[in-house]
């Protein structure tokens, strides 16, 4: 037994290193990643098909100003990161394409509080920033 983990520590000690160096080096994410949702205010409709379809509840239509600044309000999603899954079907069924998925998979979505993971269609957005919740 000791003689054989020695044959394949000797064996394998040439090999490059498989480890990562996160959060040094990025890692490369594959085109097929679904990271935290992205929300193009333009294009939703507030048709709240998103929140119908979400399997964990995790997502609700609120009223949200239009753009920062503006008095105008509309409806658009409100997702708790907490509870999605991440498993895309919300912005497969956004019959106007408001929804993607974006490619963050650490900034922003490690919080101390669960009511901090709560995305408000501002974050969504990108119009406040995700990491502290900062006006840009």
């Amino acid at each position: 037994m000791v003689l054989k983990n020695i044959k394949y520590a000797l064996k394998n000690i040439t090999k490059p290193p498989v480890t990562r160096l996160y959060p040094e080096v990025e890692t490369k994410l594959s085109d097929r990643f679904k990271g935290l949702q992205l929300l193009d205010k333009s294009k939703c409709i507030g048709c709240g098909i998103c929140a119908n379809t979400c399997p964990n509840n995790a997502i609700r239509i609120v009223k949200a100003p239009i753009a920062p600044g503006k008095s105008k309000e509309r409806w658009f999603p409100e997702i708790d990161i907490g509870h999605c899954l991440f498993c895309g079907l919300c912005i497969d069924q956004c019959p106007k394409g408001a929804l993607s998925s974006g490619k963050e998979y650490a900034k922003g979505l490690v919080k101390w509080k669960h009511e901090e993971l709560l995305m408000s269609p501002a974050k969504l957005a990108r119009e406040i920033d995700i990491e502290d919740g900062d006006e840009r």
